[in-house]
C-alpha cells in the first residue's frame, strides 16, 4: 500500500516545533535520514515506526495515515448484532462493543452510535447493575471521542446528549460546561426544510421531515410538562396537576403507551408524597400493559402488526422495569408490596 508517511512526519515534526536534527537524535538515525523519509527519496525502516510516533506524539496509524472506519452497511449490521447478543448476554456484549473500538479506535461515527446503544439497551434487555453501570461509562466515553473528533455535526449533538448524561449522574458543573459550548439556535430549520420538499414535490422527503420536527417538539414539551410538575418548579401542588394533567393529555393524543406514561407519573406523584397513589397508579400501569391494545404513535411511528403484540409488550415490559430499578425516585417504596407486584408483572412480560 502506498502512503505519504514523509510529508506526515514534516507535518507533525513541524507542528512540535521540531528540527530534523532533532527528530533524528530521537529516533536514533542521521539528519540525513530524515531529509530524505520527508522529500520521498527513502522510507524508515518498519522498527522504526514506534518510535518515530513516539517522538511526534502520535500513533502508528496516524503515521500511516491509515483512519479505519465501519461502511455504513457495516456500522448497521455490527449494531443488529449487538441488540440481538445483548437480550440473552450482557457481557459478551460489552466485550463486542470494546473488540469494535479496539478494531476501529478512530471511528469517531462507531463511538457515537455505540454510546446511544449503551445508554438504552440495558434498560431495553433488563440487564443488570454491574453490566449497565459498565455500559453508561462506556457510552461516557464515547461520548466524549464523538464531541472531541467527531464532524462539524456530531460533535454538538454528543455535547448536548453527554451533557444529559452528566445531569443524570449529578455533575452539573460539566453538565453546565457542555451546554455553554452548544450553539445558540432559536429557529430550527426543520420547518423550512419541510416546505423545500414540498415545493419540489418530494412527498416522503417532506412526509419524513415533518414527522421529525413531530416528533422533537413533542419530546420537547413533554419533558417541559414534567420539569414544571416537580416540586422544584411548580409553585403550589396544584399546578403540578395541572401539568400532570396537560401531559396525560399530549401523551395520549399522540399515542404514547399509557403505562410508560402512567409509570412517569407515579415517579413525580412520588416527589409530592403522594405514595399510595403514586403505588396505585404504578401497579395499575403494569397490569395495563398486559391488557391493552398496542399503540399507534401518531404520525411518525407505524402501528404494530398484531401478530407483534407479544414481543412488543416483552420489550416494554424490560424497558419500564429497568426504568423502576433505575429511578431514584422509588427508593423509599422498594419494599412496598404493590412496588414489588409491579416489577413481578413486568419481569414477567420480560
Amino acid at each position: 500500500m502506498e502512503t505519504n508517511i514523509g510529508s506526515v512526519i514534516c507535518e507533525l515534526r513541524r507542528k512540535r516545533g521540531m528540527t530534523q536534527e532533532e527528530l533524528a537524535e530521537a529516533v536514533g538515525v542521521s539528519a540525513p535520514a530524515v531529509s530524505k523519509w520527508e522529500t520521498a527519496s527513502s522510507c524508515p525502516d518498519v522498527a522504526l515506526l514506534a518510535p518515530i510516533a513516539r517522538a511526534l506524539d502520535t500513533d502508528v496509524n496516524t503515521l500511516l495515515s491509515f483512519t479505519p472506519t465501519l461502511s455504513q452497511e457495516e456500522l448497521l449490521a455490527l449494531l443488529k448484532e449487538l441488540y440481538q447478543l445483548a437480550r440473552r448476554d450482557a457481557a459478551g456484549t460489552l466485550e463486542r462493543m470494546r473488540d469494535a473500538v479496539r478494531r476501529y479506535p478512530t471511528d469517531a461515527q462507531l463511538r457515537f452510535q455505540l454510546a446511544s446503544f449503551a445508554m438504552s439497551t440495558p434498560h431495553l434487555c433488563g440487564w443488570g447493575q454491574p453490566e449497565a453501570a459498565e455500559a453508561l461509562t462506556f457510552a461516557r466515553e464515547g461520548l466524549v471521542f464523538a464531541q472531541q473528533q467527531g464532524d462539524g455535526r456530531m460533535r454538538p449533538l454528543a455535547a448536548y446528549i453527554l451533557a444529559g448524561l452528566l445531569l443524570n449522574t449529578g455533575e452539573l458543573d460539566q453538565a453546565e460546561a457542555l451546554l455553554d459550548t452548544l450553539p445558540s439556535l432559536p429557529l430550527s430549520p426543520q420547518a423550512l426544510y419541510t416546505a423545500l420538499y414540498q415545493k419540489r414535490g418530494d412527498g416522503e422527503k417532506a412526509r419524513c421531515s415533518a414527522q421529525a420536527q413531530l416528533a422533537a417538539g413533542a419530546t420537547a414539551v413533554l419533558n417541559s410538562l414534567l420539569a414544571l410538575a416537580s416540586p422544584q418548579l411548580a409553585k403550589t401542588e396544584a399546578d403540578a396537576q395541572r401539568a400532570f394533567q396537560v401531559y396525560r393529555a399530549v401523551s395520549e393524543a399522540l399515542g404514547y403507551p399509557q403505562s410508560q406514561t402512567d409509570i412517569l407519573l407515579a415517579a413525580h406523584e412520588l416527589q409530592w408524597g403522594r405514595r399510595d397513589q403514586a403505588l396505585n397508579r404504578l401497579l395499575s400501569a403494569a397490569h395495563s400493559l398486559m391488557e391493552r391494545e398496542v399503540p399507534h404513535l401518531l404520525l411518525w411511528q407505524s402501528a404494530v402488526p398484531e401478530e407483534q403484540y407479544g414481543e412488543y409488550r416483552r420489550s416494554l415490559g424490560r424497558m419500564l422495569r429497568g426504568s423502576l430499578l433505575a429511578d431514584a425516585a422509588f427508593d423509599g417504596v422498594r419494599q412496598d408490596e404493590r412496588y414489588l407486584e409491579a416489577l413481578e408483572i413486568l419481569g414477567d412480560e420480560a
